[in-house]
């Protein structure tokens, strides 16, 4: 068993990485663009983990997670950072299909193979949304 506040301080520093990262990477955020979303969900993470940490300060310390919880943490957030150094040399349709099919094949009540089926689905129609619809380029791969 872990100490409470070890996800809130996760998701402190992966709220950090998050404004550094986009502000770094997409240019300045103080103005809608591309790195002022990420920058909002960056701040948003900060203040709820803060939040959350400050509201558990009176209770005891009996573990509220297990290192099996935190595991899943773990993963989502390293896909998330590899999703994010990736996509350009990767493009869209393989990193968003190392996301998606790890999370569905873990999540979903149907066999593996449905799950990387639909959602490479998904994948695929998200990527004809963004480039065919919305007219918005997408990494492609090796490009």
């Amino acid at each position: 068993m872990l100490n409470r506040h070890i996800v809130s301080l996760l998701m402190l520093f992966f709220g950090f990485f998050l404004i550094g990262y986009s502000s770094y990477s997409l240019g300045d955020f103080s103005e809608y663009g591309a790195a002022f979303m990420p920058s909002v969900v960056g701040a948003g993470m900060i203040i709820f983990s803060l939040t959350d940490m400050m509201s558990r300060k009176n209770e005891d310390e009996t573990p509220l997670v297990s290192w099996h919880e935190i595991k899943f943490v773990l993963i989502v957030a390293g896909l998330i950072i590899f999703y994010i150094l990736c996509v350009d040399y990767l493009g869209f349709i393989l990193t968003g299909l190392v996301i998606t099919a790890p999370l569905m094949m873990k999540y979903a009540r149907a066999k593996a193979v449905y799950s990387f089926i639909i959602s490479l689905g998904v994948v695929v129609g998200v990527y004809y949304l963004f480039t065919a619809v919305l007219l918005v380029q997408l990494p492609q791969l090796f490009s």
